[in-house]
């Protein structure tokens, strides 16, 4: 080979590793760019939340909500698993969620709501007399005036008082998603349990124009979660669950709307989970969480994945003093709880995943 051919063939192999440089340099760059917006920006993430983040920390903030009747919560945490398998985790809200700390019972429709998909459901021990003593103006119990009515009608003394309440409360259930499911927001409950009745619709749209300002990047998202079912975007997936949580007063059975959407720009996966309350038993008019998932290094996409879990909660009454603190440090507990479990699930399953994967290759 001759000494021009050899100096040209080194040109072009320097000439395409430069190329190859330069674009992995701006793939990452635009997935700096969109870490910082989220975590510097959006968060106000500092560094050293990133510092605490990077090492294996749980980073947990509880800013001051615009409204007396709301409470906030963000958390973020680095799970060692790769995003799109971590997305696939969480289609399956059970699998997800039971026994993160927060979640006490779980369970996913499938199809037109029924009573049987409902049968897992154990109402907790306080419920029972709290619909006990339900009358339509005054009731410790969120329910609309026909299941008010429904309550007082069982006779509390007879031996299967709780078997009559817990199915009244199966079947008001299901109304309640079937009529979200056939009117979106117009269908959710008007409340009856205090002497003002209460429309969640109103409270919602209300959480919804003070939206966590991440999740307005995903205009699509944001506006099916206000539209539904009007309109309804290939890109985004619908799944609803019942289930019953426990933030720190007292265990909430609530049904809910999970909204799945992925976006890639300039190569760059990311994904957004939000689940939106249908209806709550006990305290919340609405609430909305947000999970927020992006590659921890795009270079490097088996690295990890960044979780950003927050939380909008919309209370029947303002949430002030004693019983704003309690449940700030009950969120902060409960949060850290359910990440560094959620953390620990997914990572054993990959564990288990990569070792099957060696064994059959």
């Amino acid at each position: 080979m001759s000494y021009w051919r050899i100096l040209l063939r080194d040109y072009y192999a320097k000439l395409a590793l430069a190329v190859l440089v330069v674009a992995l340099s701006s793939r990452g760059a635009t997935a700096q760019s969109h870490r910082s917006q989220l975590f510097k920006r959006d968060l106000d993430f500092g560094r050293i939340e990133m510092m605490a983040l990077e090492g294996g920390r749980t980073v947990i903030r509880i800013p001051e909500a615009e409204d007396a009747r709301e409470v906030v919560v963000v958390g973020a945490i680095r799970i060692h698993f790769p995003l799109v398998a971590l997305v696939d985790r969480f289609r399956d809200a059970e699998s997800l969620l039971a026994g993160d700390g927060i979640v006490t019972q779980i369970g996913a429709f499938d199809g037109q709501p029924s009573i049987e998909q409902l049968r897992g459901l154990r109402l907790p021990e306080g419920d029972f007399e709290a619909l006990s003593k339900c009358e339509v103006g005054d009731c410790k119990v969120k329910l609309t005036r026909e299941w008010i009515e429904a309550m007082s009608a069982i006779d509390w003394s007879s031996p299967g008082h709780r078997r009559l309440a817990s199915a009244a409360m199966v079947r008001a259930l299901v109304q309640y998603l079937d009529a979200y499911l056939a009117g979106g927001n117009a269908g959710l409950p008007v409340y009856h349990d205090k002497s003002q009745p209460l429309a969640a619709s109103e409270d919602f749209n209300r959480l919804h124009a003070r939206s966590l300002q991440y999740l307005r990047h995903t205009a699509e998202l944001w506006n099916h979660m206000a539209r539904f079912p009007e309109r309804q975007p290939r890109a985004i997936e619908d799944r609803f669950f019942w289930m019953v949580e426990d933030f720190g007063l007292r265990p909430v059975t609530s049904l809910n709307h999970m909204m799945i959407a992925g976006d890639s720009v300039a190569g760059n996966y990311s994904a957004t989970v939000v689940v939106k309350q249908i209806y709550a038993l006990h305290y919340l008019q609405s609430l909305v969480k947000v999970a927020t998932l992006i590659p921890a290094s795009e270079l490097y996409p088996l690295r990890g994945t960044y979780l950003v879990l927050s939380a909008q909660l919309r209370f029947d009454s303002k949430v002030g003093g004693f019983k704003r603190l309690l449940l700030k440090r009950g969120l902060e507990n409960k949060w850290t709880q359910s990440l560094e479990r959620l953390r620990g699930r997914a990572e054993a399953l990959y564990r288990r995943e990569r070792a099957a994967s060696t064994q059959d290759g």
